[in-house]
């Protein structure tokens, strides 16, 4: 523990998917906040860096970050920062990023940078249908414990980062924590990491879809969202001739939310559309079984 206090404080930052790589986990990072493997998730949908990844989906923590079947999606604070500091993650504000997050009547509406969104038979029953997570943020609210995420009510504010216990300066300005406190702070780091990742798989389980990617914004919306896209992507995905023409024929088909960046991505994964194919086949396979299912019900 004493080796984390001797650590180069580092810039903290936080991964908004906005132009930037996300950095390798260091197996220092894992070695000291080891790992969480997810439970494999049938529902939701996920395109990371515009490929359209199927099911199942699993999401696992590795050290300070936060991956969907072993592809990072999120490093939500630096590790040099995180073990000279203990500093508990919360994204910080990039100068010009908005994202857009798809709201519970199949808009979208503008958030902050700073903000994150994140198996049962498809498609989802009405009943369970979830709505649209406006900000992955509201789970590091450390006075609250963790809970399906839901955007039934406004998205709280998020929640200030956890104080790192005075430490005296010695020598040239380095940090000196005794053992209680980085144990601490590690625990509390784990504790909020652990939360976000459990926020993005009860995501998936409720049948939301997620867009990550390092080249364009993200994007989060409900499984209602989510089968209008599928209803139209496959079929323009396999047509289109240029990025434009994709968002254009998206356009047609009603789907208003995927902007240009995405769809430049998308297009350059074209030739995933077979498997967007199958995933809408298997959709209206159970929708049809469902829909004959009530028809029988209601004849007795």
């Amino acid at each position: 523990m004493k080796q984390l206090a001797k650590i180069v404080l580092g810039a903290w930052v936080a991964c908004v998917s906005v132009a930037a790589d996300l950095p390798d986990v260091t197996d220092e990072a894992i070695a000291e906040l080891g790992t969480t493997l997810g439970t494999p998730q049938m529902n939701g949908f996920v395109f990371i860096d515009g490929r359209y990844i199927p099911p199942p989906y699993t999401v696992s923590r590795k050290g300070n970050a936060i991956f969907i079947n072993r592809i990072q999606i999120e490093q939500p604070v630096a590790w040099s920062r995180a073990a000279a500091t203990g500093a508990v993650p919360q994204p910080a504000p990039a100068a010009a990023a908005v994202k857009k997050s798809v709201d519970a009547d199949g808009d979208f509406e503008e958030v902050g940078a700073a903000a994150k969104p994140v198996a049962a038979a498809e498609p989802a029953p009405a009943a369970a249908k979830a709505k649209s997570v406006k900000s992955i943020d509201d789970l590091f609210d450390d006075d609250t414990p963790a809970k399906p995420v839901s955007a039934a009510a406004a998205p709280a504010a998020p929640a200030a980062p956890a104080a790192a216990p005075a430490v005296a300066a010695s020598g040239a300005g380095t940090a000196e924590l005794t053992d209680d406190d980085l144990k601490r702070q590690k625990e509390a780091l784990v504790a909020n990491l652990e939360r976000l990742r459990r926020g993005y798989e009860q995501a998936l389980v409720q049948n939301e879809f997620f867009f990550f990617g390092t080249r364009h914004n993200r994007v989060n919306g409900n499984y209602g969202t989510a089968r209008a896209l599928m209803g139209v992507l496959p079929k323009a995905l396999r047509y289109a001739q240029s990025p434009v023409d994709l968002m254009q024929r998206l356009n047609q088909g009603g789907v208003y939310f995927i902007d240009l960046g995405i769809c430049s991505a998308l297009y350059k994964n074209r030739g995933t559309f077979p498997m967007l194919e199958e995933r809408l086949t298997k959709i209206e396979d159970a929708e049809e079984f469902e829909a004959v299912k009530r028809k029988s019900s209601s004849n007795w």
